[in-house]
């Protein structure tokens, strides 16, 4: 996958037991690795971090992969990072990835391999290459 011009490798959580697991119990995050969380349909979303050892960022994108908002998440919070928009997907990674690389609110996630972000297909893993 790719922002601009900053390539990424993620995992794709887009099963409802994915999805709740996410990146919970992980003690590290491989650099320009993280996570997408794929839904099947378009609303505002909330993560939190309870169970989560390691400080991320999480974009929130809407249908088309623009992202609609951005937020900074601290380990073992229960505090809610909400998307204020709807949004279609979620991407975690490392704690200031979108900020050192200087991705903001309006910016576009584009899949290399397919051309496209992948539907969620609950019960059957969509896959990133």
């Amino acid at each position: 996958m790719q922002i601009n011009n900053n390539k990424i490798t993620a995992e794709v959580a887009d099963t409802e037991p994915l999805r709740a697991k996410g990146l919970m119990h992980r003690k590290t995050l491989a650099r320009d690795h993280g996570m997408l969380f794929v839904f099947v349909d378009d609303q505002p979303r909330c993560f939190w971090m309870k169970n989560t050892l390691i400080p991320l960022s999480i974009a929130f994108l809407d249908r088309h992969g623009t992202i609609v908002a951005i937020d900074e998440m601290q380990p073992h919070s229960e505090v809610p990072h909400c998307s204020g928009a709807d949004a279609r997907y979620a991407l975690e990674m490392n704690r200031d990835w979108f900020r050192s690389h200087r991705i903001r609110v309006g910016d576009n996630i584009k899949a290399v391999i397919p051309d496209t972000l992948p539907a969620a297909k609950d019960g059957v893993p969509a896959t990133l290459q």
